[in-house]
């Protein structure tokens, strides 16, 4: 029998925001019934999820809509392309509509044909406070976020896990691309890919995805997995990613 990869995109995915949220002064996670929710606290939808992988339980949706809601950050609830139009149907009992977001899910099997990195860019792991304080700089910049929320996704706190690493490439000195690793079994989930303004279309991203997937198959992994952003999809399609799904998300009326 073939491997479900689709179910380990999810995971994955759901086990990186529930990580992200454990650390996070304000992070929370709950369960209700197969709906996974973790909240990070910060006021961006992708760090305050529902996922729906399974056709659920109205009640259980409704209540999962109610958790996050009660949290007063902007949230998300995500499904994959085999239930989003059952989920699109009891979202709108929950008071979700729709959004324009979709992100492909995306895979990379095996990690034994990953090619070197093509870039002289030296690839730092994060070993303490002051590189990973560099890490969120880059990612701050790169996803136009406040340097605070940054922060708060990259703790200092999450460096003795072994769980997660984090990756900085510097420029000149300067801090220029950073990425996450969130493993889960014999899976590497790649996250946080940023490059800098000035310095995109230099063959960065896809560099630092290369040293993430790495990193990852050194631990024993043997596929990658990521949620791609429009910018990053056709970077890795080049890189020999497959589209497994694509991820739907509804969010509260108004």
């Amino acid at each position: 029998m073939g491997r479900n990869v689709l179910a380990d995109l999810n995971e994955n995915w759901a086990e990186w925001l529930h990580f992200t949220a454990e650390y996070a002064a304000e992070g929370e996670s709950q369960t209700f019934g197969a709906i996974r929710c973790s909240s990070v606290g910060v006021p961006i939808p992708l760090f305050n999820q529902a996922f729906v992988f399974a056709e659920p339980d109205p009640d259980d949706l409704t209540s999962a809509t109610r958790w996050l809601s009660s949290r007063n950050v902007p949230f998300w609830v995500t499904a994959p392309d085999s239930i989003a139009v059952a989920v699109a149907g009891l979202a709108e009992s929950a008071g979700l509509d729709p959004t324009a977001t979709t992100q492909p899910g995306m895979a990379f099997a095996p990690l034994s044909d990953l090619p070197a990195a093509d870039s002289d860019v030296e690839m730092l792991r994060v070993s303490d406070a002051a590189q990973l304080a560099d890490f969120a700089v880059v990612a701050a910049e790169a996803f136009g976020a406040p340097l605070e929320a940054a922060g708060i996704l990259a703790p200092a706190s999450s460096l003795a896990d072994d769980r997660c690493s984090w990756f900085v490439g510097c420029v000149d000195g300067d801090p220029a691309v950073c990425g996450q690793l969130l493993r889960t079994d014999d899976v590497a989930g790649v996250y946080s890919i940023g490059v800098r303004e000035r310095l995109r279309r230099r063959g960065l991203g896809a560099a630092i995805t290369t040293t993430v997937l790495a990193a990852g198959r050194e631990l024993g992994c043997t596929i990658g997995v990521l949620q791609a952003s429009p910018m990053g999809e056709p970077v890795y399609e080049r890189m020999g990613f497959d589209t497994v799904t694509q991820y739907h998300s509804f969010a509260a009326s108004g």
